[in-house]
């Protein structure tokens, strides 16, 4: 069974990605913005290492939005809205 939490990092990775692609960012570009190591970002998206609360509110600062839209955005993923 999976938990909210597992299932709200699969949905972050995949929203972050989201995000990326429309504002024609690549993952090695985020991860220079956010000042970490390329591959730990690939690591993040890829659900391999949870993301620290630091790392998570600079990359939505990254991308240029809140992290209580990023986070809302997430969570719209996990329960769509009926």
């Amino acid at each position: 069974m999976t938990t909210y939490g597992e299932s709200l990092e699969v949905a972050l990775s995949t929203q972050i990605r989201v995000e990326l692609l429309e504002r024609g960012i690549g993952q090695k570009d985020l991860a220079e913005m956010v000042e970490i190591h390329p591959v730990t970002m690939s690591h993040y998206l890829k659900c391999k290492r949870s993301m620290p609360m630091p790392v998570f509110y600079r990359i939505a600062e990254a991308l240029g939005i809140s992290p209580k839209t990023l986070m809302e955005r997430t969570e719209a993923r996990i329960r769509p809205e009926a």
